[in-house]
């Protein structure tokens, strides 16, 4: 019996971890969508192996659009008794598509996450890496993005799980953002529904097959 409830926590916890990462299982597909008024983005990757992961990213930033083939590389990864921690690597190169013009992209970002079954942490980076266009310098496009929450309740695999999430954004030279978000996960889909202060919404998909 004490080794079922083992094995039962160990699939709970590893379930929530396979989720909002860069990397997930090997052979596993993600399908990732963020979306507020201004901005959509959809995420799909494939494992290759459970630190490796190929896939795109389009994202829409107000009239300009990212579409960007990518690499994700699981860098570190530090598994105590009841939490985990991770640190992502990614990179790639793409098209940016602006007032009827295309130009080339580069892409790196960094995601650093720790969890357990009660508490959530994350820090991401994207930095989008633009060239000249026609000799004139173009600023690369950034999003800094901080990550707290907590679980009310410690539910079973088979149950519907929920955590609260506040969030702080910034985006190039904007001021930072704070969102708070309800996240509801169950078995392989996770949905999150979030309100900013300045009175945005924000919605968030996430599924692995």
């Amino acid at each position: 019996m004490r080794f079922f409830k083992l094995s039962l926590l160990l699939v709970i916890f590893w379930s929530t971890q396979v989720m909002a990462h860069p990397t997930s299982f090997q052979g596993a597909t993600s399908l990732m969508s963020y979306n507020t008024e201004e901005e959509n983005t959809v995420d799909l990757f494939y494992s290759v192996k459970n630190y490796l992961a190929v896939g795109v990213t389009y994202q829409r930033e107000d009239k300009t659009y990212f579409t960007v083939p990518r690499v994700n590389y699981l860098l570190q990864r530090w598994n105590n008794e009841d939490s985990q921690g991770n640190i992502y690597l990614s990179a790639g190169y793409g098209q940016e598509r602006s007032y009827d013009q295309a130009l080339g992209v580069g892409f790196t970002a960094l995601d650093v996450d720790w969890e357990s079954r009660k508490y959530y942490t994350s820090a991401a980076y994207n930095r989008y890496i633009r060239g000249d266009k026609e000799n004139i310098e173009r600023p690369d496009y950034e999003i800094m993005k901080l990550r707290a929450g907590v679980a009310p309740y410690l539910g079973e695999y088979n149950e519907i799980n929920t955590w609260l999430i506040l969030q702080t954004e910034k985006r190039n030279d904007t001021q930072w953002e704070l969102t708070q978000f309800v996240r509801l996960f169950y078995r392989n889909v996770l949905i999150e529904v979030g309100a900013g202060f300045n009175g945005s919404y924000a919605f968030n998909f996430m599924v692995h097959f």
